[in-house]
């Protein structure tokens, strides 16, 4: 049962694997430079910089140094591999900032398709402005006067919205994922990327189907730039790069030159930050407002009908996991190779992650750092509590549960050997440990899971969620 954390494999992308590996698979610093792992200290301060971020110690927010300690002493280890960087900021505040292999603070890193989040930002930006209407707005508005489909403006062509193409929706027949994305390559093989997406066929009607497509967002980028009479890259760098005192991005751009909000960018992951702290701030820096909260609220909530495991919103994905107890959100942008830019709105925490591992599903691994340590080291969750429960208790719960969107997919709760187990669809047994009668934990091959069951009126469990590394798998139960 393939689970993606969507990106392109040539610019964002990474392969899919079973269940539980894609659901929970996760592996010279010197804020100056490079330096030895034994000189390293994840508990000072970063680097001041004239950059607009305000710096202190882990410590000034009482977090778990030693946990971070192990983290950043796995990564040097090479427990966790290809990890470039990891940043954290708290309350507006850096307060961890780490590099790996190299890399430093002012190395310009490619963030693929977290490229498309900040498009998104920029769209939310042209449509606070006025220069597009809404995010309903049909998109052959844009085009209609000097570009043409093969097949002319049809009726399904004129009923993509530009928030079809920010969710996924569009109905073109090209699904990414599932064809090594081939229309993002042809769209690179031919001369105008903005004829090449004009041209795409329909596989279904706009609004009725997912499936991931970075070739089309070349309209969504050149439809900013028409209605505001800029350039993209000059409307980025006066509405958002400039306000937040970026001046490193670089876009990749077609050969007629257009920046395109696909991916292909390269920023240096303070600024990378920066984008989630815009983010967490609902759209202000520094007492400026650069993007509505309405615009925030729609990237960040589920628009397109994604069955991954994670909602996806406008080019921003979001899920929440467990902590101890707390059930904690996090919205984020993602690009192939482990680049992060994860928002935790409760936390008031923005968290940056470069890597190198492209085209691998160990590009999760800072999803997996995230909830075994830089969570755990700031919210200092307590202990839970074990419960022994009762035959009556684990009676309620055994069955075979189907997962909600693909029913081939099945879990299986049962004893075994006088201990409560969930068989996983692929076939490992996770040894459940209980908190309440309703709320467990376990340790997979991949990875901890929570396990929360629902019951009905009779107190018969009738759905379970499985919880891991920011994704959320419900089951039914079956009979």
């Amino acid at each position: 049962m393939p689970y993606n954390r969507v990106d392109r494999p040539s610019e964002s992308h990474r392969s899919s694997c079973s269940f539980f590996v894609t659901l929970l698979l996760s592996a010279c610093f010197l804020v100056s430079g490079c330096a030895d792992a034994r000189s390293r200290d994840v508990a000072q301060t970063p680097l001041t910089l004239d950059d607009g971020w305000s710096v202190a110690s882990p410590a000034h927010f009482d977090a778990d140094t030693d946990l971070l300690k192990e983290m950043v002493a796995k990564v040097d280890s090479r427990d966790y591999v290809d990890i470039h960087s990891v940043l954290v900021a708290k309350e507006n505040t850096l307060v961890v900032e780490q590099y790996f292999d190299g890399h430093t603070h002012d190395s310009p890193h490619e963030i693929r398709s977290a490229t498309k989040s900040i498009g998104s930002i920029l769209t939310g930006i042209a449509i606070d402005k006025g220069h597009i209407r809404s995010e309903r707005e049909p998109i052959y508005k844009f085009f209609e006067r000097d570009y043409r489909p093969a097949d002319g403006w049809t009726a399904a062509a004129k009923a993509v919205e530009v928030r079809h193409l920010l969710s996924m929706m569009s109905g073109y027949d090209c699904d990414d994922l599932s064809t090594g994305f081939a229309c993002e390559h042809a769209m690179h093989d031919s001369d105008d990327w903005l004829q090449y997406s004009v041209d795409l066929p329909f596989a279904y009607p706009p609004g009725e189907h997912w499936a991931y497509n970075s070739s089309s967002l070349i309209l969504v980028g050149e439809a900013v730039a028409r209605r505001s009479g800029m350039k993209l890259d000059s409307f980025a760098d006066r509405f958002l790069f400039e306000p937040l005192g970026i001046e490193s991005f670089r876009w990749q751009y077609s050969p007629k030159g257009r920046a395109w909000i696909g991916g292909g960018a390269r920023m240096i992951p303070r600024d990378m930050a920066k984008i989630g702290q815009l983010m967490l701030n609902r759209g202000a820096w520094e007492g400026e407002r650069l993007l509505s909260e309405g615009w925030i609220d729609k990237c960040t909530s589920r628009q397109g009908a994604m069955n991954t495991g994670v909602d996806y919103g406008y080019l921003w994905q979001s899920a929440e996991t467990y902590i101890g107890r707390d059930l904690v959100r996090a919205f984020w942008a993602s690009g192939n190779g482990g680049q992060y830019i994860i928002v935790l709105p409760d936390q008031g925490m923005v968290v940056v992650f470069t890597g190198g591992n492209y085209d691998s599903p160990l590009a999760n691994q800072p999803f997996r750092m995230l909830t075994r340590y830089i969570l755990p080291a700031f919210m200092r969750p307590g202990a839970l509590d074990e419960l022994r429960p009762t035959a009556r208790d684990t009676d309620k719960l055994i069955g075979t549960y189907h997962l909600e969107f693909e029913p081939a997919a099945k879990s299986t709760v049962a004893v075994v050997e006088g201990r409560l187990r969930l068989l996983s669809p692929d076939d490992e047994w996770i040894d459940l440990v209980a908190h309440s009668p309703s709320f467990f934990t376990g340790e997979s091959s991949y990875g901890p899971l929570t396990v929360v069951f629902e019951a009905d009126g009779q107190d018969r469990a009738v759905r379970l969620t499985v919880y891991g590394g920011f994704s959320r798998f419900v089951f039914e139960r079956e009979g």
